[in-house]
């Protein structure tokens, strides 16, 4: 998603008409800031784009990743911290701003289970409407790519392929998927770009997906052209000759360690 291309192929398909109407999705600039913490990388990652509106002022689309494997009912709370880090940082670069840009939060969940958006509101514990003034909300873009969710997947093949290894990953077993995904990979041209993007779903399925690797070696010939099922066999024996170097690299400094530890024993036992 951090592909400008993707990431606006994914607004267009997603978002509702009456929001697209009013952002121009060709302004969309990465910008390099992440706002999750390293405490947190596991269950989230964030991406935060530019944009300008009809307006013609500028606003932000902040993406949200939610990795839990359980669903997360307080996710409203964590966007709204990560959205005020969002606006000091805004403050902070353009000192003479006397307004807040706008922030679309959007939240892609792909945990094992289905999870539906809460919003902050739901969260505050408030039954007296007398009182409602007093409770912040906002509205959130939450889509649900989990293994039973009905999200429809759509779009360009770029953006179809990430989002069908997001749904992948938490059926790591489940060969359908890989066949999908190669079929997908399969419309692709032959050109260089299109070819880094083999590598980067290959590297991805064999980092998640529990598949043998005879299987996904006949769902590449199957699917692909001789170009890319040439690039996954290179990477494929890339990836099996550097885990045999790291495991005789880890051989090796276990032992070394080993071996110290021996002759601080012979030490002691020589003090004793």
């Amino acid at each position: 998603m951090s592909h400008r291309e993707v990431a606006a192929d994914f607004l267009r398909n997603y978002l509702p008409e009456a929001v697209l109407r009013r952002i121009g999705l060709k302004t969309l600039a990465i910008r390099k800031d992440t706002f999750v913490a390293p405490d947190q990388a596991r269950h989230h990652s964030d991406l935060l784009y530019e944009v300008r509106l009809m307006s013609g002022r500028s606003a932000f689309v902040y993406f949200l990743f939610e990795h839990k494997s359980a669903p997360d009912s307080f996710v409203g709370l964590q966007l709204l911290r990560y959205m005020l880090e969002i606006w000091e940082l805004s403050r902070k670069q353009r000192k003479a701003r006397r307004s807040l840009p706008l922030i679309i939060p959007v939240v892609v969940y792909h945990g094992r289970s289905r999870q539906r958006a809460v919003r902050l509101g739901e969260l505050i514990d408030c039954t007296d409407e007398g009182l409602g003034a007093y409770v912040p909300d906002f509205g959130l873009a939450f889509y649900d790519f989990s293994p039973g969710s009905e999200e429809r997947i759509k779009g360009a093949i770029t953006l179809r392929l990430v989002l069908t290894c997001f749904r992948a990953k938490n059926n790591p077993d489940t060969v359908r998927h890989v066949f999908d995904i190669f079929r997908l990979l399969g419309r692709l041209d032959d050109d260089e770009t299109s070819l880094r993007w083999v590598e980067v779903i290959f590297r991805y399925l064999s980092q998640t997906m529990d598949i043998e690797e005879n299987v996904m070696h006949d769902a590449a010939k199957i699917s692909l052209s001789t170009a890319k099922d040439r690039a996954i066999m290179t990477l494929a024996e890339r990836l099996l000759n550097k885990g045999k170097a790291e495991g005789q690299q880890e051989g090796r400094l276990e032992g070394r360690q080993e071996g110290r530890q021996e002759g601080r024993l012979m030490v002691l036992q020589r003090l004793l």
